[in-house]
Protein backbone atom coordinates (compact mmCIF):
# COMPACT_ATOMS: atom_id res chain seq x y z
CA UNK A 1 0.00 0.00 0.00
CA UNK A 2 3.09 2.61 1.06
CA UNK A 3 4.11 2.35 -3.00
CA UNK A 4 0.60 3.28 -4.18
CA UNK A 5 1.23 7.64 -3.37
CA UNK A 6 -2.12 7.50 -1.49
CA UNK A 7 -0.95 11.02 -0.57
CA UNK A 8 -1.37 12.65 -4.36
CA UNK A 9 -5.22 12.11 -3.44
CA UNK A 10 -5.49 15.79 -2.01
CA UNK A 11 -9.04 17.48 -1.08
CA UNK A 12 -9.67 19.44 -4.21
CA UNK A 13 -7.57 17.58 -6.58
CA UNK A 14 -4.79 14.94 -7.34
CA UNK A 15 -1.22 16.60 -7.43
CA UNK A 16 2.13 14.73 -7.12
CA UNK A 17 5.80 14.91 -8.41
CA UNK A 18 5.97 12.85 -11.39
CA UNK A 19 9.13 11.21 -9.67
CA UNK A 20 6.41 9.45 -7.41
CA UNK A 21 4.54 8.39 -10.57
CA UNK A 22 5.15 4.78 -12.81
CA UNK A 23 3.81 3.63 -15.90
CA UNK A 24 1.88 1.40 -13.79
CA UNK A 25 0.49 3.85 -11.24
CA UNK A 26 -0.58 6.32 -14.10
CA UNK A 27 -2.25 3.29 -15.74
CA UNK A 28 -3.72 2.14 -12.11
CA UNK A 29 -4.79 5.92 -11.96
CA UNK A 30 -6.46 6.69 -15.15
CA UNK A 31 -8.41 3.68 -15.02
CA UNK A 32 -9.82 4.13 -11.77
CA UNK A 33 -10.78 7.89 -13.20
CA UNK A 34 -12.45 6.72 -16.41
CA UNK A 35 -14.61 3.84 -14.38
CA UNK A 36 -15.50 6.68 -11.74
CA UNK A 37 -16.68 8.89 -14.62
CA UNK A 38 -18.62 6.08 -16.07
CA UNK A 39 -20.30 3.89 -13.39
CA UNK A 40 -20.79 6.68 -11.03
CA UNK A 41 -20.81 10.23 -12.11
CA UNK A 42 -22.96 8.14 -15.35
CA UNK A 43 -21.58 10.46 -18.46
CA UNK A 44 -21.30 8.81 -22.34
CA UNK A 45 -18.52 11.82 -22.85
CA UNK A 46 -15.60 13.04 -21.27
CA UNK A 47 -13.51 16.50 -21.71
CA UNK A 48 -10.09 16.12 -21.22
CA UNK A 49 -7.66 18.95 -21.40
CA UNK A 50 -4.19 19.87 -20.05
CA UNK A 51 -1.61 22.76 -19.59
CA UNK A 52 1.80 22.94 -20.77
CA UNK A 53 3.48 20.94 -17.70
CA UNK A 54 6.16 18.10 -19.18
CA UNK A 55 4.56 15.30 -17.75
CA UNK A 56 0.52 16.32 -18.52
CA UNK A 57 0.53 14.37 -22.04
CA UNK A 58 1.81 11.34 -20.82
CA UNK A 59 -1.29 11.28 -18.12
CA UNK A 60 -3.41 12.71 -21.06
CA UNK A 61 -2.67 9.77 -23.28
CA UNK A 62 -3.19 7.36 -20.79
CA UNK A 63 -6.62 9.05 -19.96
CA UNK A 64 -7.48 9.10 -23.18
CA UNK A 65 -6.88 5.72 -23.64
CA UNK A 66 -9.18 4.15 -20.52
CA UNK A 67 -12.30 6.24 -21.52
CA UNK A 68 -12.85 5.01 -24.93
CA UNK A 69 -11.74 1.48 -24.07
CA UNK A 70 -14.71 1.29 -21.59
CA UNK A 71 -17.10 3.19 -24.44
CA UNK A 72 -17.11 6.74 -23.48
CA UNK A 73 -16.30 9.59 -25.68
CA UNK A 74 -13.22 11.70 -25.18
CA UNK A 75 -13.67 15.11 -26.27
CA UNK A 76 -10.13 16.96 -25.91
CA UNK A 77 -7.76 19.65 -27.34
CA UNK A 78 -4.46 18.26 -27.66
CA UNK A 79 -2.70 21.28 -27.50
CA UNK A 80 -1.91 22.93 -24.38
CA UNK A 81 -4.34 25.31 -22.76
CA UNK A 82 -5.06 27.29 -19.26
CA UNK A 83 -7.77 25.69 -17.03
CA UNK A 84 -10.71 28.48 -17.32
CA UNK A 85 -10.40 27.95 -21.43
CA UNK A 86 -11.02 23.97 -20.01
CA UNK A 87 -13.66 24.60 -17.62
CA UNK A 88 -15.51 26.80 -20.89
CA UNK A 89 -15.34 23.37 -22.80
CA UNK A 90 -17.12 21.73 -20.10
CA UNK A 91 -19.92 24.11 -19.98
CA UNK A 92 -19.90 23.87 -24.10
CA UNK A 93 -20.58 20.32 -23.46
CA UNK A 94 -22.73 20.34 -20.29
CA UNK A 95 -23.74 16.51 -20.65
CA UNK A 96 -19.86 15.32 -20.16
CA UNK A 97 -18.01 15.15 -17.27
CA UNK A 98 -14.32 16.87 -17.30
CA UNK A 99 -10.60 16.20 -16.06
CA UNK A 100 -7.98 18.59 -16.55
CA UNK A 101 -4.40 17.46 -16.46
CA UNK A 102 -2.59 20.13 -14.44
CA UNK A 103 -0.73 21.32 -11.15
CA UNK A 104 -1.66 24.61 -10.77
CA UNK A 105 0.85 26.80 -9.58
CA UNK A 106 3.07 23.92 -8.21
CA UNK A 107 6.88 23.77 -9.72
CA UNK A 108 7.14 21.75 -12.82
CA UNK A 109 8.25 18.24 -11.37
CA UNK A 110 4.40 17.92 -10.43
CA UNK A 111 1.33 16.76 -12.20
CA UNK A 112 -1.92 16.51 -11.48
CA UNK A 113 -5.60 16.46 -11.90
CA UNK A 114 -8.91 18.42 -11.53
CA UNK A 115 -12.53 17.53 -11.90
CA UNK A 116 -16.19 18.60 -12.91
CA UNK A 117 -18.92 16.48 -13.64
CA UNK A 118 -21.94 17.78 -15.72
CA UNK A 119 -22.48 21.56 -16.28
CA UNK A 120 -18.92 21.95 -15.27
CA UNK A 121 -20.37 21.66 -11.51
CA UNK A 122 -16.47 20.43 -9.18
CA UNK A 123 -16.16 17.78 -7.72
CA UNK A 124 -13.82 17.06 -4.70
CA UNK A 125 -13.17 15.00 -1.63
CA UNK A 126 -16.23 13.74 -0.41
CA UNK A 127 -18.41 16.17 -2.84
CA UNK A 128 -19.67 14.97 -6.23
CA UNK A 129 -21.48 11.59 -6.84
CA UNK A 130 -20.44 8.84 -4.48
CA UNK A 131 -17.87 10.91 -2.96
CA UNK A 132 -16.15 12.44 -5.36
CA UNK A 133 -12.05 12.06 -5.72
CA UNK A 134 -12.77 9.36 -2.15
CA UNK A 135 -14.43 7.30 -4.67
CA UNK A 136 -11.76 7.61 -7.46
CA UNK A 137 -9.00 6.75 -4.36
CA UNK A 138 -11.15 3.70 -3.76
CA UNK A 139 -11.24 2.43 -7.16
CA UNK A 140 -7.17 3.16 -7.23
CA UNK A 141 -6.85 1.04 -4.19
CA UNK A 142 -8.82 -1.99 -5.24
CA UNK A 143 -6.55 -1.65 -8.98
CA UNK A 144 -9.86 -4.15 -10.24
CA UNK A 145 -9.80 -4.30 -13.99
CA UNK A 146 -13.27 -3.23 -15.73
CA UNK A 147 -14.91 -5.04 -18.55
CA UNK A 148 -14.50 -3.55 -22.09
CA UNK A 149 -17.15 -3.18 -24.62
CA UNK A 150 -18.00 -1.38 -27.75
CA UNK A 151 -14.78 1.18 -28.17
CA UNK A 152 -15.62 4.61 -27.57
CA UNK A 153 -14.64 7.51 -29.97
CA UNK A 154 -12.11 10.62 -29.96
CA UNK A 155 -13.56 14.15 -30.67
CA UNK A 156 -11.34 17.04 -31.16
CA UNK A 157 -12.97 20.06 -30.37
CA UNK A 158 -11.05 24.08 -30.68
CA UNK A 159 -13.09 26.47 -28.51
CA UNK A 160 -10.61 28.62 -28.20
CA UNK A 161 -12.41 31.67 -30.81
CA UNK A 162 -15.85 31.11 -29.20
CA UNK A 163 -14.11 31.05 -25.55
CA UNK A 164 -12.47 34.76 -26.51
CA UNK A 165 -15.64 35.82 -28.09
CA UNK A 166 -17.71 34.89 -25.01
CA UNK A 167 -15.46 36.43 -22.15
CA UNK A 168 -15.90 39.75 -24.32
CA UNK A 169 -19.53 39.84 -24.83
CA UNK A 170 -19.95 38.77 -20.74
CA UNK A 171 -17.43 41.86 -20.22
CA UNK A 172 -19.31 44.07 -21.87
CA UNK A 173 -16.26 44.66 -24.39
CA UNK A 174 -16.84 45.92 -27.90
CA UNK A 175 -14.07 45.56 -30.42
CA UNK A 176 -11.11 47.86 -30.34
CA UNK A 177 -12.98 49.43 -26.86
CA UNK A 178 -10.01 49.47 -25.18
CA UNK A 179 -7.83 51.08 -27.71
CA UNK A 180 -4.66 53.27 -26.29
CA UNK A 181 -4.95 51.42 -23.24
CA UNK A 182 -1.77 50.06 -22.59
CA UNK A 183 -1.13 46.75 -20.62
CA UNK A 184 1.63 44.24 -19.55
CA UNK A 185 1.08 40.75 -18.72
CA UNK A 186 3.37 38.18 -17.39
CA UNK A 187 2.35 34.58 -18.06
CA UNK A 188 5.02 32.76 -16.46
CA UNK A 189 5.38 30.00 -19.09
CA UNK A 190 2.16 29.01 -18.51
CA UNK A 191 -1.04 28.10 -20.41
CA UNK A 192 -3.04 31.53 -20.16
CA UNK A 193 -0.87 33.29 -22.71
CA UNK A 194 -2.22 33.15 -26.52
CA UNK A 195 -6.28 33.43 -25.40
CA UNK A 196 -4.97 36.54 -23.29
CA UNK A 197 -3.22 38.02 -26.29
CA UNK A 198 -5.99 37.05 -28.74
CA UNK A 199 -8.62 38.36 -26.81
CA UNK A 200 -6.99 41.96 -25.66
CA UNK A 201 -5.74 42.69 -29.48
CA UNK A 202 -9.19 42.63 -30.23
CA UNK A 203 -10.39 44.67 -27.94
CA UNK A 204 -7.48 47.08 -29.23
CA UNK A 205 -5.22 47.37 -26.09
CA UNK A 206 -1.75 47.08 -26.57
CA UNK A 207 -0.17 44.62 -24.97
CA UNK A 208 3.27 43.66 -23.98
CA UNK A 209 3.79 40.10 -23.13
CA UNK A 210 6.31 38.28 -20.82
CA UNK A 211 7.43 34.37 -20.82
CA UNK A 212 4.36 34.38 -23.23
CA UNK A 213 5.77 30.72 -24.99
CA UNK A 214 4.53 28.02 -22.56
CA UNK A 215 7.46 26.13 -21.62
CA UNK A 216 7.03 23.20 -18.90
CA UNK A 217 10.38 23.79 -18.00
CA UNK A 218 9.18 26.96 -16.10
CA UNK A 219 12.67 28.66 -16.44
CA UNK A 220 11.55 31.74 -14.61
CA UNK A 221 10.45 29.81 -11.45
CA UNK A 222 7.51 28.47 -9.97
CA UNK A 223 4.55 29.76 -11.91
CA UNK A 224 3.34 31.27 -9.09
CA UNK A 225 2.14 34.80 -8.84
CA UNK A 226 2.72 35.09 -5.43
CA UNK A 227 6.11 33.95 -5.43
CA UNK A 228 8.29 36.75 -5.66
CA UNK A 229 10.94 35.39 -7.09
CA UNK A 230 8.69 34.57 -9.67
CA UNK A 231 6.90 38.16 -10.75
CA UNK A 232 10.06 39.64 -9.29
CA UNK A 233 11.26 40.95 -12.92
CA UNK A 234 7.82 41.70 -13.65
CA UNK A 235 7.62 44.41 -10.98
CA UNK A 236 10.98 45.59 -12.85
CA UNK A 237 9.45 45.68 -16.57
CA UNK A 238 6.48 47.32 -15.13
CA UNK A 239 8.62 50.10 -13.48
CA UNK A 240 10.50 50.52 -16.47
CA UNK A 241 8.01 50.46 -18.71
CA UNK A 242 4.57 52.99 -19.48
CA UNK A 243 1.60 50.44 -18.78
CA UNK A 244 -1.93 51.39 -17.00
CA UNK A 245 -2.37 48.10 -15.84
CA UNK A 246 -0.19 44.45 -15.83
CA UNK A 247 -1.76 41.02 -15.39
CA UNK A 248 0.26 38.01 -13.65
CA UNK A 249 -1.25 34.48 -14.54
CA UNK A 250 0.23 31.10 -12.34
CA UNK A 251 1.04 28.11 -14.40
CA UNK A 252 -2.48 26.49 -15.60
CA UNK A 253 -4.19 30.15 -15.66
CA UNK A 254 -7.10 30.04 -12.86
CA UNK A 255 -5.22 32.52 -11.02
CA UNK A 256 -4.45 36.52 -11.61
CA UNK A 257 -2.71 38.75 -9.89
CA UNK A 258 -3.03 42.66 -11.14
CA UNK A 259 -0.18 45.37 -10.72
CA UNK A 260 -0.14 49.07 -10.40
CA UNK A 261 2.32 50.62 -13.02
CA UNK A 262 5.31 50.73 -10.18
CA UNK A 263 4.76 47.00 -9.92
CA UNK A 264 2.70 47.17 -6.89
CA UNK A 265 0.50 44.27 -6.37
CA UNK A 266 -3.29 45.56 -6.59
CA UNK A 267 -5.17 44.02 -3.65
CA UNK A 268 -7.88 41.03 -4.81
CA UNK A 269 -10.53 42.37 -2.91
CA UNK A 270 -10.34 45.95 -3.39
CA UNK A 271 -10.10 45.24 -7.41
CA UNK A 272 -13.16 43.24 -6.58
CA UNK A 273 -14.81 46.32 -5.70
CA UNK A 274 -13.99 48.13 -9.05
CA UNK A 275 -15.08 45.60 -11.10
CA UNK A 276 -18.64 44.97 -9.35
CA UNK A 277 -20.71 47.42 -11.30
CA UNK A 278 -19.84 45.35 -14.38
CA UNK A 279 -20.60 42.37 -12.59
CA UNK A 280 -23.83 43.95 -11.41
CA UNK A 281 -24.72 44.93 -14.65
CA UNK A 282 -24.65 41.10 -16.02
CA UNK A 283 -27.24 40.16 -13.45
CA UNK A 284 -29.35 43.39 -13.39
CA UNK A 285 -32.40 41.60 -15.56
CA UNK A 286 -32.09 38.88 -13.39
CA UNK A 287 -30.82 39.45 -9.63
CA UNK A 288 -30.34 43.25 -8.04
CA UNK A 289 -29.45 42.06 -4.48
CA UNK A 290 -26.30 40.48 -5.25
CA UNK A 291 -23.86 39.03 -2.77
CA UNK A 292 -20.36 38.69 -2.78
CA UNK A 293 -18.13 35.72 -0.90
CA UNK A 294 -14.80 36.73 0.74
CA UNK A 295 -11.97 34.96 1.38
CA UNK A 296 -11.26 34.53 5.37
CA UNK A 297 -8.01 36.18 4.42
CA UNK A 298 -9.65 39.22 2.70
CA UNK A 299 -8.14 43.21 3.40
CA UNK A 300 -10.95 44.76 5.93
CA UNK A 301 -10.52 47.54 3.74
CA UNK A 302 -11.08 45.79 0.81
CA UNK A 303 -14.62 44.57 2.86
CA UNK A 304 -15.85 48.00 3.34
CA UNK A 305 -14.85 49.01 -0.21
CA UNK A 306 -16.98 46.02 -1.43
CA UNK A 307 -19.72 47.12 1.04
CA UNK A 308 -19.96 50.63 -0.34
CA UNK A 309 -21.04 49.11 -4.21
CA UNK A 310 -24.13 47.80 -1.95
CA UNK A 311 -23.09 44.37 -2.48
CA UNK A 312 -23.20 42.15 1.02
CA UNK A 313 -20.09 40.52 1.64
CA UNK A 314 -19.78 36.85 3.57
CA UNK A 315 -16.38 35.39 4.43
CA UNK A 316 -16.06 31.65 2.86
CA UNK A 317 -13.95 28.57 3.86
CA UNK A 318 -11.34 28.17 1.36
CA UNK A 319 -10.90 26.22 -1.82
CA UNK A 320 -11.60 26.22 -5.37
CA UNK A 321 -14.36 23.38 -5.80
CA UNK A 322 -15.68 24.49 -1.94
CA UNK A 323 -16.39 27.90 -3.15
CA UNK A 324 -17.92 27.16 -6.72
CA UNK A 325 -20.08 24.44 -4.87
CA UNK A 326 -21.37 27.17 -2.58
CA UNK A 327 -21.90 29.81 -5.18
CA UNK A 328 -24.03 27.03 -7.09
CA UNK A 329 -25.84 25.95 -3.66
CA UNK A 330 -26.85 29.55 -2.74
CA UNK A 331 -27.38 31.30 -5.97
CA UNK A 332 -31.42 31.86 -5.59
CA UNK A 333 -29.83 34.44 -2.18
CA UNK A 334 -28.19 35.91 -4.88
CA UNK A 335 -24.27 35.08 -4.37
CA UNK A 336 -22.78 35.22 -7.51
CA UNK A 337 -19.44 36.24 -7.28
CA UNK A 338 -16.07 35.56 -4.87
CA UNK A 339 -12.67 36.48 -4.88
CA UNK A 340 -9.96 34.63 -2.87
CA UNK A 341 -6.90 36.72 -1.68
CA UNK A 342 -4.55 33.66 -3.30
CA UNK A 343 -5.70 35.64 -7.22
CA UNK A 344 -8.70 33.58 -7.55
CA UNK A 345 -11.61 35.26 -8.69
CA UNK A 346 -14.89 32.82 -8.83
CA UNK A 347 -18.66 33.65 -10.46
CA UNK A 348 -22.23 32.44 -11.73
CA UNK A 349 -20.84 32.18 -15.07
CA UNK A 350 -24.69 32.12 -17.95
CA UNK A 351 -24.51 29.35 -20.40
CA UNK A 352 -25.68 31.81 -22.46
CA UNK A 353 -24.71 35.65 -22.43
CA UNK A 354 -28.09 36.77 -24.01
CA UNK A 355 -30.19 34.72 -21.92
CA UNK A 356 -29.45 34.13 -18.44
CA UNK A 357 -32.60 31.72 -18.49
CA UNK A 358 -30.57 29.03 -19.14
CA UNK A 359 -28.91 28.29 -16.09
CA UNK A 360 -25.19 28.88 -14.65
CA UNK A 361 -21.84 27.01 -14.11
CA UNK A 362 -19.98 28.14 -10.79
CA UNK A 363 -16.99 28.60 -11.65
CA UNK A 364 -13.25 30.32 -12.87
CA UNK A 365 -12.93 32.60 -15.97
CA UNK A 366 -9.86 34.19 -15.48
CA UNK A 367 -9.80 36.20 -18.88
CA UNK A 368 -13.21 37.51 -18.21
CA UNK A 369 -12.06 38.79 -14.73
CA UNK A 370 -8.65 40.27 -16.53
CA UNK A 371 -10.84 42.31 -19.23
CA UNK A 372 -13.66 43.68 -16.82
CA UNK A 373 -10.49 44.37 -15.06
CA UNK A 374 -8.75 46.51 -17.85
CA UNK A 375 -12.59 47.97 -18.85
CA UNK A 376 -12.73 49.53 -15.21
CA UNK A 377 -8.76 50.95 -15.51
CA UNK A 378 -9.80 52.67 -18.87
CA UNK A 379 -13.35 53.93 -17.43
CA UNK A 380 -12.28 54.39 -14.02
CA UNK A 381 -8.99 55.78 -13.27
CA UNK A 382 -9.48 57.45 -10.46
CA UNK A 383 -10.90 54.38 -9.23
CA UNK A 384 -7.68 53.13 -9.26
CA UNK A 385 -5.79 55.79 -7.86
CA UNK A 386 -8.07 55.95 -4.99
CA UNK A 387 -7.35 52.20 -4.20
CA UNK A 388 -3.62 52.71 -4.29
CA UNK A 389 -3.69 55.25 -1.63
CA UNK A 390 -5.70 53.36 0.02
CA UNK A 391 -3.29 50.49 0.11
CA UNK A 392 -1.04 53.12 1.65
CA UNK A 393 -2.58 52.14 4.66
CA UNK A 394 -1.75 48.54 4.56
CA UNK A 395 0.56 46.57 5.60
CA UNK A 396 0.86 42.86 5.18
CA UNK A 397 2.67 39.77 5.26
CA UNK A 398 1.17 37.73 2.64
CA UNK A 399 0.35 33.96 3.45
CA UNK A 400 3.83 32.24 4.56
CA UNK A 401 4.00 28.63 4.87
CA UNK A 402 5.04 25.93 7.02
CA UNK A 403 5.96 22.23 6.41
CA UNK A 404 4.93 19.58 8.58
CA UNK A 405 6.89 16.53 9.48
CA UNK A 406 4.48 15.62 12.13
CA UNK A 407 0.78 15.96 9.94
CA UNK A 408 -0.73 15.21 13.87
CA UNK A 409 0.92 18.33 15.29
CA UNK A 410 -0.84 20.99 12.33
CA UNK A 411 -4.28 21.24 14.53
CA UNK A 412 -2.25 21.92 17.33
CA UNK A 413 -0.53 24.82 15.95
CA UNK A 414 -3.82 25.82 15.05
CA UNK A 415 -5.38 25.90 18.78
CA UNK A 416 -2.08 27.57 20.05
CA UNK A 417 -2.17 30.36 17.85
CA UNK A 418 -5.71 30.83 18.44
CA UNK A 419 -5.44 30.74 22.12
CA UNK A 420 -2.86 33.10 21.79
CA UNK A 421 -4.78 35.98 19.96
CA UNK A 422 -7.77 35.10 22.13
CA UNK A 423 -5.41 35.79 25.36
CA UNK A 424 -4.68 38.89 23.67
CA UNK A 425 -8.36 39.87 22.91
CA UNK A 426 -8.92 39.06 19.12
CA UNK A 427 -12.28 38.44 17.84
CA UNK A 428 -12.41 34.96 16.80
CA UNK A 429 -14.01 33.89 13.10
CA UNK A 430 -14.07 30.01 12.72
CA UNK A 431 -17.57 29.52 10.52
CA UNK A 432 -19.68 31.21 7.56
CA UNK A 433 -22.72 32.55 8.38
CA UNK A 434 -24.78 29.91 6.94
CA UNK A 435 -22.76 28.01 9.78
CA UNK A 436 -20.42 25.78 7.66
CA UNK A 437 -17.15 25.42 9.08
CA UNK A 438 -14.21 27.95 7.52
CA UNK A 439 -11.81 24.97 7.99
CA UNK A 440 -9.60 28.16 8.88
CA UNK A 441 -9.71 31.12 11.69
CA UNK A 442 -9.70 34.78 11.25
CA UNK A 443 -9.04 36.40 14.01
CA UNK A 444 -9.18 40.46 14.15
CA UNK A 445 -8.50 43.31 16.98
CA UNK A 446 -10.57 46.34 16.82
CA UNK A 447 -12.34 45.31 14.02
CA UNK A 448 -15.58 43.99 13.87
CA UNK A 449 -17.19 40.68 12.71
CA UNK A 450 -19.35 42.23 9.51
CA UNK A 451 -18.63 44.98 7.85
CA UNK A 452 -21.17 47.68 5.75
CA UNK A 453 -20.69 50.82 4.06
CA UNK A 454 -21.11 52.94 7.59
CA UNK A 455 -18.89 50.61 9.33
CA UNK A 456 -16.42 53.27 11.04
CA UNK A 457 -12.70 52.43 10.16
CA UNK A 458 -10.32 52.47 13.47
CA UNK A 459 -7.30 54.12 12.91
CA UNK A 460 -5.16 50.94 14.27
CA UNK A 461 -5.69 47.07 13.48
CA UNK A 462 -4.75 43.72 12.83
CA UNK A 463 -5.73 40.45 11.24
CA UNK A 464 -4.19 37.30 10.83
CA UNK A 465 -5.82 34.33 9.32
CA UNK A 466 -4.47 30.59 9.46
CA UNK A 467 -5.52 27.63 7.69
CA UNK A 468 -4.21 23.98 7.07
CA UNK A 469 -3.82 23.88 3.30
CA UNK A 470 -5.50 21.23 1.56
CA UNK A 471 -3.61 21.10 -1.80
CA UNK A 472 0.32 20.82 -0.27
CA UNK A 473 0.96 17.81 1.84
CA UNK A 474 1.09 18.55 5.67
CA UNK A 475 1.07 22.47 5.69
CA UNK A 476 -0.08 25.11 7.93
CA UNK A 477 -0.60 28.90 6.14
CA UNK A 478 -0.63 31.81 8.11
CA UNK A 479 -0.99 35.70 6.82
CA UNK A 480 -0.86 39.11 8.76
CA UNK A 481 -2.38 42.38 7.83
CA UNK A 482 -2.86 45.49 9.83
CA UNK A 483 -2.57 49.07 9.74
CA UNK A 484 1.36 49.78 10.08
CA UNK A 485 3.84 48.22 10.37
CA UNK A 486 4.84 47.90 13.82
CA UNK A 487 1.41 46.30 14.34
CA UNK A 488 2.15 44.04 11.58
CA UNK A 489 5.73 42.95 12.30
CA UNK A 490 4.33 42.64 16.22
CA UNK A 491 1.35 40.11 15.34
CA UNK A 492 3.80 38.38 12.42
CA UNK A 493 6.32 37.56 15.28
CA UNK A 494 3.79 36.24 17.37
CA UNK A 495 3.14 33.60 15.56
CA UNK A 496 6.31 33.30 13.86
CA UNK A 497 7.34 32.83 17.50
CA UNK A 498 4.80 29.52 18.10
CA UNK A 499 5.88 27.92 14.43
CA UNK A 500 9.90 28.52 15.57
CA UNK A 501 8.78 26.03 18.82
CA UNK A 502 7.35 23.26 16.62
CA UNK A 503 10.34 23.77 14.77
CA UNK A 504 12.73 23.56 17.61
CA UNK A 505 11.32 20.28 18.32
CA UNK A 506 11.28 18.50 15.06
CA UNK A 507 7.71 18.48 14.18
CA UNK A 508 8.11 20.97 11.39
CA UNK A 509 10.38 22.36 8.86
CA UNK A 510 10.30 26.19 7.19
Amino acid sequence: MENLNLGMFKSYDIRTKHQNLTPETIDRLTESVARYYRDDVKVDSLVIARDARLYCPEVMESLIAKVTEMGMTAIINPLQISTCHFYYMCMMNPSAGGVMITASHNPGEYVGMKFVSQKAAPIATGYGPNGGIAKIKEYYILNSREPRGKRGRIEIQNRQEEYIDYSLRLAGIAPLSLKGLRVFGEFLSGAAGMDFMLAFQKAGAAVTPSHLIPNGFFPSGDPNPIIEASIAPAREMMKSGSYDIGFCFDGDGDRMDLMFPDGQQIIPGLNMSLIIPSIQKIFKDYRKDLKCYVDVKAIPLALIEIAKTGIDQHIIRNGHSFIKAKLNEHIDEGFMVCEEESAHYYMNFPFDVEDLSKGFAATENTLFFALVSAKAVKENPEGYSRIKELQKYIRRYREWPLNFDRAEKMECIMQDVEDEMRRRGAVIIKDMDDGSDLDATCMRFNLPVHFTKDTAFPQRWVQVSQRISRSEDAMCRWEVVASDQELCEEYNNIVKKIADSYVEKGYAHY
